[in-house]
């Protein structure tokens, strides 16, 4: 099934009066969604922190495409196979998805590409909070999560609990901070978390717990770096 905005979904669009803003709200239940949200100009929004953007379902394809600053986009996804796509351009971003494992709903197969790049305009690119939460209240199974930031004062906050679950962080710019938690089960080839860091004053805190297999790969070039890195079995 093809959905754009206005398909066979239970969705509510809202135009601000304010120029350029673009609000979307989504509340959907069903499997094999495909959904492509696409949004340029200023204060565009998926969801904001009082109503989510709520996606169930199997076999889910999820895309969004943000162009402009100030944007937000909060979603909750549940489901087996889900491949979440996120490409922004632009400042002060603030991005969090959800996979809420839990004893009825799985979030097995989840994949999460998170691309965030500068405008080329001048310090437009800076500023971006990022959240993924995957499975925190239950385990899910061979979960990726894939992180690309260009711009300065980046946060990113990574939790994933379950096993195979190799997370890739590459980042250019300077005082960027990020925490990644890598917790599950381990062996064979369950844990792996790779970090890329170009520029200076970054703080890095991983931490990474389970029965063996946990690599941590660390490339930082810069000054001022802050490095912390705890592995438990």
């Amino acid at each position: 099934m093809k959905t754009k905005l206005l398909g066979l979904l239970s969705l509510l669009l809202l135009a601000s009066p304010v120029a350029f803003a673009n609000d979307v709200y989504i509340t959907q239940s069903g499997a094999s969604l495909d959904l492509d949200i696409v949004q340029d100009g200023q204060n565009n929004k998926v969801g904001n922190s009082t109503t989510d953007a709520v996606l169930s379902g199997a076999s889910m394809k999820f895309s969004v495409t943000q162009t402009g600053s100030s944007n937000v986009l909060q979603a909750d996804v549940v489901g087996d196979n889900i491949d979440v796509d996120v490409d922004v351009t632009g400042s002060t971003n603030d991005i969090v998805i959800n996979c809420d494992a839990s004893a009825s709903k799985s979030c097995d197969n989840t994949d999460i590409d998170i691309d965030i790049t500068d405008s080329g305009q001048g310090g437009v690119g800076d500023g971006n909070d990022v959240d993924i939460d995957i499975a925190t209240t239950a385990s899910s199974d061979d979960s990726d999560v894939t992180l690309s930031l260009t711009g300065d004062t980046n946060t990113a906050n990574i939790d994933i609990d379950g096993d195979s679950a190799p997370v890739s962080v590459t980042s250019t710019g300077s005082t960027n901070t990020f925490n990644i938690d890598v917790d599950g089960d381990g062996d064979s080839a369950g844990h792996s978390v790779t970090l890329n860091h170009t520029g200076s004053s970054g703080v890095f805190d991983v931490t990474v717990s389970g029965n063996y297999d946990s690599i941590v790969d660390v490339t930082t070039s810069g000054a001022g770096a802050d490095v912390d890195i705890t592995i438990s079995d």
